[in-house]
């Protein structure tokens, strides 16, 4: 039972993972992180889909360079402002 329980939590990280790398290429990054890349191109970080030891699902997201970073941030901040925007003007 332990091992159906462990493969569903995997396969629910992975589609996790598969979704936010989708919408990471929707937003121009690439998948692959030269070693010592030095340009302007963004890049997201590596990301996997594994279980904790206790056999939760979780997401892990790997490093990613600066400008990359400041990229996905900016991108959420402003996603983030947009949601609010719409909660404030449904109410």
């Amino acid at each position: 039972m332990r091992s159906d329980r462990h493969r569903t939590a995997r396969a629910e990280a992975q589609a996790v993972a598969e979704l936010l790398r989708q919408a990471l290429q929707r937003l121009g990054f690439t998948p692959d992180v030269p070693h010592g890349v030095e340009g302007g191109e963004l890049y997201w970080p590596t990301l996997r889909g594994e279980l904790t030891v206790s056999g939760y699902p979780l997401v892990a997201l790997g490093r990613i360079p600066l400008d990359s970073a400041n990229r996905l941030a900016d991108v959420l901040m402003r996603a983030a402002m947009e949601e609010r925007t719409k909660k404030a003007a449904s109410t």
